[in-house]
């Protein structure tokens, strides 16, 4: 698990080097809410989470909320398939 914990570490400093003054400040708010979505997720309860974020965007009616929602199971996906790699 140690090499998955550094896989996300190095994401998270990806994503924190893409923050930048020149971006709009919907795309920095989506790399902060991915960072963290990654800093708090439960790797032992990912699919369900997954699953939990997807029933919420299917009842979601506003446009912020659902545009955190896709932000938050991007970074979720990418998590599972780290889980995936590293079990």
């Amino acid at each position: 698990m140690e090499a998955l914990h550094e896989v996300i570490d190095e994401r998270v400093s990806f994503l924190k080097e893409q923050i930048s003054p020149q971006n709009k400040p919907l795309v920095n708010q989506a790399f902060e809410i991915q960072i963290e979505t990654l800093r708090n997720a439960d790797t032992e309860r990912i699919a369900l989470v997954i699953l939990q974020k997807k029933k919420q965007l299917e009842n979601a009616k506003n446009v912020n909320a659902i545009e955190r929602l896709y932000t938050e199971l991007e970074a979720l996906e990418w998590l599972q398939r780290q889980v995936v790699k590293h079990i």
